[in-house]
């Protein structure tokens, strides 16, 4: 949605952030979006670009490479990383069900990864 967008359609994304946004981070202490710093759009002006995301969603970036980290790992047969332990423990912590949905993200990145190699992609 575009920033443009946003003042259009007050009406719906007030139920959703007063509703379903609230509950899910009503007992979380502390930070609620996280900041992606990216490369400039226009580079004739530089100004800086950024993608905001709001933790332990759907498309949370953390959880997807923490979840591709361990599972790389566990192919490799080698412990994980501590930083990557301790990653694993923020992005599942806050979650309902976080660690089931975390190892069921490992699943699918290790079935891609064999899909990959039967096919002869990687």
């Amino acid at each position: 949605m575009s920033r443009a967008a946003l003042p259009q359609t007050p009406h719906e994304l007030m139920p959703k952030l007063f509703g379903e946004l609230r509950e899910r981070y009503a007992n979380r202490v502390g930070g609620f979006t996280r900041v992606l710093r990216t490369e400039p759009k226009n580079p004739d002006d530089q100004a800086e670009s950024a993608i905001i995301e709001l933790v332990d969603g759907r498309r949370d970036s953390r959880f997807m490479m923490t979840a591709l980290a361990v599972a790389r790992d566990q192919m490799m047969g080698r412990r994980s990383h501590p930083m990557t332990l301790i990653n694993r423990k923020k992005v599942t912590q806050n979650r309902k069900d976080g660690e089931q949905e975390f190892q069921d993200m490992v699943r699918l990145f290790k079935q891609i990864n064999m899909e990959d190699r039967r096919s002869g992609d990687i």
